[in-house]
């Protein structure tokens, strides 16, 4: 058969593979997603007829047995050619074939290792699998990272890699005393709450106050816990009901300190969610900073931030670097979404604090092989 599978972390990475090898005239047959999460593309050139012979488009010639040849092992695969109202027919044909012959069983780790070796072609590339390969960075960052590296002048692994990062990665942390109230948004059990008692606690460091409001009223423990760092850190609190509450204390008690809200966990994809982040933002002024577990799957994240960047998220805060191996989901993520990296956190402690996002502390924890803290040890 003359169509030609191809394999990636993500549709867009598969149809790239698909065009360097057969062109603008690429025609996709089919998509499918397999269990370990790759993307398998189905592809021939436009006007090349199913079989690999003569004209006439996809399905254009008369059937006709032939044989498929085999890979060993098993006996040869015999697929009818079909016209175009056959597509279902031909497919169930090919799929029952395909399990009584050794092809099927070599088809997908073969077309998969091609897509290795021609992702691998790159030296750069290939340097940067070694190197943290094991931190499951997208394939689109590493793509970018391998052409940045090479105008490293670094002298270790180290050096090369913060300045790709710098060249790749967009990094802005908070300021100590931020000029906008700042409104941490995302999942229940990111590290919300504890991110902004460590914004307060940072800004008391640098001889300034931080206040607390917390719209997180329906979780067990929140309002207690926040109302602890508030008593902690000897400033204000108040907990919220809705922006009309907001816009109530605004009026009649003029906070003059900057603002930190803290919020409940929220979906991107929920459209009331969306909607109330959205009213809270307003009433405020405030800038939405996304925070998110360092590690999980990684589309996911990908697409997690991507929703959140479509509603205004410019910055991030990654967290949970002490318990994560693998970081590279909310790093890829970002990278993808045009989102910057604030801080991280890599402590649950709030002394511990949080550590400005830099690309010289990002090179050290990509080349760890073990979660662990790496803050003041570098």
């Amino acid at each position: 058969m003359s169509y030609q599978t191809f394999t990636g972390e993500t549709v867009n990475e598969a149809k790239r593979l698909m065009r360097a090898a057969l062109g603008d005239d690429a025609v996709v047959l089919s998509t499918r997603r397999h269990s370990d999460g790759q993307v398998e593309l189905r592809a021939i050139r436009k006007g090349t007829p199913l079989d690999g012979e003569g004209s006439g488009g996809l399905f254009g010639r008369a059937p006709r047995p032939k044989p498929a040849p085999s890979l060993g092992g098993g006996e040869d695969v015999t697929v009818e050619a079909t016209r175009f109202g056959d597509q279902r027919e031909f497919g169930s044909r090919v799929e029952q074939g395909a399990r009584r012959g050794a092809m099927s069983s070599l088809r997908g780790d073969f077309s998969r290792h091609l897509d290795r070796s021609d992702r691998y072609a790159n030296p750069a590339r290939s340097y940067l699998e070694e190197l943290i390969g094991r931190q499951s960075l997208s394939a689109g960052l590493l793509d970018r990272l391998a052409t940045t590296i090479e105008k490293s002048t670094g002298r270790t692994d180290a050096e090369r890699l913060s300045d790709a990062l710098a060249d790749t990665l967009r990094f802005a942390p908070v300021a100590p005393l931020p000029p906008a109230p700042i409104m941490l948004v995302g999942q229940t059990g990111a590290g919300k709450t504890s991110c902004a008692a460590k914004l307060a606690a940072r800004a008391a460091d640098e001889g300034g106050r931080i206040a607390f409001m917390s719209a997180d009223i329906g979780r067990a423990g929140a309002i207690e816990q926040m109302q602890t760092y508030a008593e902690a850190l000897d400033t204000r609190f108040w907990a919220i009901e809705d922006p009309d509450h907001v816009a109530e204390i605004l009026r009649h008690d003029r906070p003059a300190e900057p603002l930190v809200l803290d919020t409940p966990g929220v979906s991107p994809y929920a459209n009331a969610d969306v909607a109330a982040m959205r009213a809270f933002r307003d009433v405020l002024g405030a800038e939405p900073i996304l925070v998110i577990p360092a590690s999980g799957d990684l589309q996911e994240h990908v697409d997690w931030i991507q929703a959140f960047a479509d509603v205004g998220v410019r910055r991030a805060i990654i967290t949970k670097f002490d318990t994560s191996r693998r970081i590279g989901a909310a790093i890829s993520g970002c990278f993808e979404a045009g989102v910057a990296l604030a801080h991280f956190s890599e402590a649950p402690f709030i002394a511990d604090g949080l550590i400005d996002a830099d690309p010289d502390y990002l090179a050290h924890r990509l080349l760890l092989r073990q979660p662990g803290r790496i803050a003041g040890r570098r």
